[in-house]
């Protein structure tokens, strides 16, 4: 094939993964594009860069074949479900984990680079936020007003996303802001940093008026971490008192969110959807259900455990998963899936380029934490999370120089 044709293709993959970044904070539909783009122009790269040629086994390939076999499960378990029901509904949720590990497995094109995306999380999260209060609220209407969170929210729920996906970005858009000032710090022009700083800020505000209570918590966490790190780089002593001072701190300010009262909590759905959820698990904790058995079992139990309010709100018919990534795997293929789950939130630490452990710690733990609360892998967050976890992984780390005497060190085995 032409040279200048694979090229274009390698570009339309590249901008094309780059809109699905960028879209990930709006609602599923807008991504659509961006995704039939990148994995149409990534399948024909199998050919056209013959990625075949260039597969080498080691450790981040283990982890993508683990990957893998997280989406095969549901189609080995098929056999021996006997429900047949919400199979199919469900199994198309999963189909990023499939597309994902396969791009894991066979890499990306030698475009990528790592501050590419990690920019655009922070524009785009910019946008969405200037977006809301600039065009959809006015500026003087969410400056005046005192119930300022309460439109935004308004707002934020008919043009952007729910909370959960809402904050989430936003918290790995502060991730990446952090990384880029700490590892290229010297190397950015004065306004550039301040540029970074007033999205890290912005950013954060939004959080801190937020409805979502998982996000704000998480934010701060995240921003106590980033402190944390920075002064125990310069005085242990001075770490060690912020990080026993903190869990105080974290408690006070969590106090004083507006869902955080005891009345808000036990009115929480999230509450009976998990003792559902654990009452199924009760009967086949070792092997599951399969996915839509294990959704057929939940919706009964979930009648069972329902409260009243919410019996009352007429959703009595509607389709509700655990709310709970954990909990929903354990039910579908009991503790062999679970332990598969886990996996995929925790070995990428331990292959990960040293000079971004810190960052991609972060960014497991975001995962990991969102994951209490909702579906992730096999839900809203499945796209955002293989993308992560390929800038992770994967993606050339183009904001470190490398130090021209490494090539004296001997190389790091990634072999199994």
């Amino acid at each position: 094939m032409n040279l200048k044709i694979k090229q274009l293709i390698n570009y339309i993959n590249l901008f094309s993964c780059i809109l699905l970044v960028a879209t990930s904070i709006y609602y599923y539909p807008a991504q659509k594009i961006a995704f039939i783009l990148f994995f149409g122009s990534f399948i024909i790269e199998l050919f056209s860069d013959q990625k075949w040629r260039k597969i080498k086994f080691d450790r981040r390939t283990f982890y993508f074949t683990i990957m893998f076999l997280f989406f095969l499960l549901a189609l080995i378990y098929y056999p021996f479900d006997p429900s047949k029901k919400y199979f199919f509904g469900l199994l198309s949720k999963r189909l990023s984990v499939l597309g994902f590990a396969g791009v894991g497995f066979f890499g990306l094109n030698d475009k990528y680079k790592l501050s590419y995306f990690l920019n655009t999380l922070i524009i785009s999260s910019v946008v969405a936020i200037l977006y809301l209060i600039f065009y959809r609220i006015g500026i003087v209407s969410f400056i005046l007003n005192p119930d300022r969170a309460t439109i935004f929210t308004e707002q934020r729920i008919l043009y952007v996303n729910s909370h959960m996906a809402f904050n989430f970005y936003l918290n790995i858009s502060i991730v990446s802001i952090w990384f880029i000032l700490t590892q290229s710090w010297r190397r950015t022009i004065w306004w550039k940093r301040y540029l970074y700083i007033g999205a890290l800020t912005i950013d954060f505000g939004l959080l801190a008026i937020s409805e979502g209570r998982s996000g704000f918590l998480a934010g701060i966490f995240v921003m106590f971490i980033f402190i944390f790190f920075e002064i125990w780089k310069r005085k242990k002593s001075m770490g060690i008192i912020i990080g026993l001072l903190f869990p105080f701190f974290l408690f006070g300010v969590a106090s004083l969110h507006k869902r955080m009262s005891e009345k808000m909590l036990e009115g929480e759905p999230r509450l009976f959807l998990w003792e559902s959820a654990v009452s199924v698990i009760k009967d086949k904790p070792i092997a599951g259900y399969g996915i839509s058995s294990a959704q057929e079992h939940f919706d009964v139990a979930r009648e069972k455990y329902q409260t009243e309010e919410f019996r009352l709100e007429g959703m009595k018919s509607y389709r509700l998963d655990a709310h709970d990534q954990y909990l929903q795997t354990t039910m579908e293929f009991g503790l062999i899936g679970l332990l598969i789950l886990l996996f995929l939130y925790v070995f990428p630490i331990f292959i990960v380029e040293k000079n971004r452990k810190l960052f991609s710690f972060l960014i497991l733990l975001l995962c990991a934490y969102q994951s209490v609360f909702d579906m992730f892998i096999t839900g809203q967050f499945s796209s955002l999370f293989g993308i992560l976890i390929v800038l992770i992984l994967i993606v050339n780390n183009n904001l470190v120089i490398e130090d021209t005497r490494k090539h004296l060190k001997k190389p790091i085995n990634t072999s199994l």
